[in-house]
């Protein structure tokens, strides 16, 4: 009844226009976007669509093979890792797979095929490892639909995401956001912090600028940053992102990267220089964003993110030091949370295993640089 096509290239208004046949795709999905996350010849796309009998679309799903382990703390360890490329092939993606059904008995036989086509990829590029997120807003992902991933050994693990509704008035959504926030929100307008929207590809320089500032403070190497600048404009040209700038007193200190589809703001990225002792920008930009996006006619902003906690408490502290800090910012914003899933298929075990000890190196080395970072004093 259904069946597959997989492609490097797919026309991008045609492919776009049936996401929008979707109420929960995002800007995840779109072709601008994928596009943009394949920076060299080691990362490339790959688009899956699912047809009927009649030819109909079906379902669509796209993603990016890393023919080799991204590495964020040091160059020269890239290097070295590189030695050992084979080991992190993998192919990943978020927000998919779209399905275009709402019948239960038809996403489930839909989902079987998309399935087929991730199998057949891994094959033809001998992935280590196959993942991805599901859509955030995709409630109708039950307990049938992980069981299909199950049945194709895919362990899962539960995320989670905070939204907030636009078809609510401002004052509305002002009142379920935390005092802290208001007080925060309402402090950077006394410095007189200025919001700017992006709308020149030389402005992005002032944006990596900041980002490269902001990575030094998470121990990532800037080269990886760089890479995805023709990208970014790529998308703020097809009104996929959005970039709003904050200044004080003349100084970049925070940025904030909105991705804009189908009605649906997302919450990418909010980067801080931490020049301040205490950074309001972040705050200030979250509320524009948000004002801008119940003034675009927008129905949902989702606020992104992340893991649920872990069953096991001997995780639990590990889960806490990772997770705690960026979920209470979020949390304050008094969006509901929606659950959302992380599916994975180990392909190559002893490959898996060594590639995940080669990324530890990378997160220890990457940590400690962290470490070494001083923030301003109060």
């Amino acid at each position: 009844m259904f069946q597959f096509k997989i492609s490097k290239s797919v026309d991008p208004l045609e492919w776009n226009q049936n996401l929008l046949k979707s109420e929960f795709s995002t800007f995840f999905q779109t072709y601008e976007y994928i596009q943009s996350q394949s920076i060299d010849k080691d990362n490339f796309p790959i688009f899956i669509e699912i047809f009927d009998g009649e030819n109909e679309i079906k379902g669509q799903l796209g993603m990016i093979i890393h023919k080799s382990a991204t590495v964020y703390s040091s160059k020269k360890l890239k290097k070295i890792i590189n030695l050992f490329s084979d080991l992190g092939k993998r192919g990943n993606w978020a927000g998919g797979p779209i399905i275009h059904s709402k019948d239960k008995k038809d996403r489930l036989e839909i989902l079987k095929i998309i399935i087929l086509a991730l199998e057949k990829v891994g094959r033809d590029y001998n992935l280590a490892v196959v993942d991805g997120y599901t859509p955030h807003q995709d409630n109708l992902i039950d307990e049938n639909i992980r069981n299909e991933f199950k049945k194709s050994n895919y362990q899962i693990e539960n995320f989670f995401t905070f939204v907030t509704s636009l078809e609510q008035s401002l004052d509305d959504i002002w009142e379920y956001v935390h005092k802290s926030t208001k007080r925060d929100v309402n402090r950077a307008k006394k410095r007189e912090i200025k919001i700017k929207e992006l709308s020149e590809f030389s402005e992005l320089d002032n944006y990596f600028d900041l980002s490269k500032t902001w990575a030094k403070t998470k121990g990532i190497d800037v080269e990886q940053i760089l890479k995805r600048k023709d990208g970014y404009w790529k998308c703020i040209e097809s009104k996929i992102d959005k970039i709003f700038l904050a200044f004080e007193n003349e100084e970049l200190v925070s940025a904030h990267l909105l991705g804009v589809f189908n009605n649906i703001a997302f919450s990418h990225k909010l980067t801080n220089s931490y020049s301040k002792a205490t950074s309001l920008g972040g705050p200030l930009l979250t509320w524009h964003a948000i004002e801008w996006a119940k003034k675009s006619g927008m129905k949902i902003y989702d606020y992104s993110g992340g893991k649920s906690p872990p069953i096991d408490k001997n995780e639990l502290e590990k889960y806490h030091a990772q997770w705690d800090s960026l979920l209470s910012y979020k949390r304050k914003w008094g969006g509901k949370e929606f659950p959302y899933f992380h599916v994975l298929k180990i392909r190559r075990s002893s490959s898996y295993k060594m590639f995940r000890i080669l990324s530890k190196i990378d997160w220890t080395f990457r940590n400690y640089k962290r470490k070494q970072f001083q923030r301003p004093n109060k």
